[in-house]
């Protein structure tokens, strides 16, 4: 049952998943609402929901067209449909109204290129506008898609699907139960089922934590302070939680979170120039950018590439891919493979000219090296999914420091193998034991082995196999299929790393 659900969502990207969630949830709402199952009229909330949509995609227009910068293509229909999901539906003689979702909408769009730090947004869009809405206007919001039962079921599953599509379990775990130990510290003992009650069934809990703490973009990146800042959005999203008079709302409780995450987060957007695009195997090719500041980062992670694509398919324009080149290197390295038919990003990727730009941001990723240099590493690579191993290796050799290092790298076919000049330089010096494994047969005096990776293979290869830490990166089946292999063997869960990143598709 796993297995076909993460196969659906590794066919489309994080942001094309939460617009399918949230136009779901606003579709489900308008049906509902002619049974008057759910207590928002139908056609104040599609006359509302084209008012913010409008707003939404004229500011988002100008400021793009201003400042000649390409947004994602989805970010602001994201934005649109939880503002209609959260603010009260108004009609058009209702003019207070109708100005606060105008405000609310123009304000969270605008705030992502306003309130910028180094062309990165500080704050989550939606609780901005909110804010704002509520301060001038005393137009605030009513989260009225997480009050009712009917459209609980809707929010739960789907928000499910967002989490496990961005492995962020750990962090709306935390936002949850720091909510719950809010309420029951700050809930009289006689009121205290009734609180829990609430929280889960009534309040903005789930549905904030689906659709707004999962945004990459304001959330905090490392393992431990996406813990942090989920518990520190959740405990002040409490409803009794208050300091003096101020009783934060869930919006507030955001904005205080984002300025957690903006400290201790790496910083910035990247301009990248393309300086020129190298064939590294058949079908992968090296694109090599100049930035306009040198990104900070640790080999094998990630960032989110923004692209102005002209006619974006449902995997969108902004699409997170490994850093290819090592952090010490003064040129960025983007390593990508290029199959039949390839996505408008791609195809718009591969028509790039040097002195063409791209967009990078959000440096993300725990797939990096150990710091302890004496433990000893087992990778196991699929593919493109070499291009992490390519970054930490080329950083091992520029600093001289050799690791124990036995690296299992798959393809398809021996002209598919890429990077081979500097894995054989660190090989050399540095002591990498490096087996290459080719599916089709090739012509004999290659140095390969013939198949697929698989558990013979490790064994007689990785002899201690039970002393390494693995690494594994490649296609997500792959990915998965290595996990459970290495877990059969008796490797523990704690020496098996995973490179993932929100999106295969």
């Amino acid at each position: 049952m796993m297995k076909a659900i993460d196969h659906a969502l590794n066919r489309t990207t994080m942001y094309r998943l939460v617009l399918y969630y949230t136009a779901g949830l606003v579709g489900a709402a308008f049906l509902l609402g002619f049974a008057r199952l759910v207590p928002e009229d139908p056609t104040a909330l599609t006359f509302s929901l084209a008012l913010i949509l409008g707003t939404c995609w004229v500011t988002n227009r100008l400021f793009t067209e201003f400042l000649r910068i390409p947004a994602n293509a989805e970010s602001f229909y994201i934005t649109a449909l939880i503002l209609a999901l959260i603010l009260p539906p108004v009609t058009a003689a209702n003019t207070v109204g109708v100005a606060g979702l105008v405000l609310a909408a123009f304000i969270a769009i605008a705030s992502k290129f306003l309130l910028a730090i180094g062309r990165k947004h500080i704050f989550n869009p939606v609780a901005v506008g909110v804010v704002v809405a509520a301060l001038v206007l005393d137009r605030p919001a009513t989260w009225w898609v997480g009050g009712n039962l009917v459209l609980l079921p809707l929010v739960l599953v789907g928000g499910l699907l967002v989490t496990r599509k961005v492995q962020r379990f750990g962090m709306v775990g935390a936002y949850v139960l720091a909510n719950i130990v809010a309420t029951m510290l700050t809930t009289p003992p006689d009121m205290l089922g009734m609180g829990i009650e609430q929280t889960f069934l009534y309040s903005p809990l789930l549905f904030a934590g689906f659709a707004m703490l999962t945004e990459p973009l304001t959330a905090a990146h490392g393992r431990w302070s996406r813990l942090a800042f989920g518990a520190i959005v959740g405990a002040l999203s409490s409803p009794n939680v208050h300091f003096g008079s101020l009783y934060p709302t869930p919006e507030m409780a955001f904005l205080a979170g984002n300025l957690f995450a903006y400290a201790v987060s790496p910083k910035g957007r990247f301009k990248l120039t393309l300086l020129r695009i190298e064939k590294m195997a058949a079908g992968c090719y090296d694109f090599v950018f100049q930035s306009d500041r040198r990104p900070a980062f640790q080999a094998g992670q990630y960032l989110d590439w923004t692209l102005d694509v002209p006619n974006p398919d449902n995997r969108g324009n902004r699409r997170p891919f490994t850093i290819a080149s090592a952090p010490s290197e003064a040129e960025v390295r983007l390593g990508v493979k290029f199959y039949h038919e390839p996505s408008a990003f791609k195809a718009s990727l591969s028509a790039m000219q040097p002195g063409d730009v791209i967009y990078g941001s959000h440096v993300a990723g725990s797939f990096t090296l150990p710091r302890d240099p004496a433990e000893k590493l087992a990778f196991i690579a699929g593919g493109i999914g070499i291009t992490p191993f390519r970054s930490m290796i080329q950083e091992l050799v520029n600093r001289e420091e050799s690791r124990s290092i036995v690296m299992l790298y798959g393809n398809n076919k021996l002209a598919e193998v890429a990077y081979t000049e500097l894995f054989e330089q660190a090989t050399r010096s540095l002591g990498l034991r490096i087996v290459y494994a080719v599916v089709a047969p090739e012509a004999p005096g290659y140095d390969v082995h013939h198949g697929f990776i698989d558990e013979g293979l490790i064994l007689r290869e990785i002899p201690d196999w039970n002393e390494r830490t693995f690494y594994i990166s490649g296609p997500r089946a792959m990915v998965v299929g290595f996990r459970e292999a290495l877990r059969r063997l008796g490797v523990p869960r704690s020496r098996i790393r995973l490179d993932y990143f929100p999106g295969f598709a």
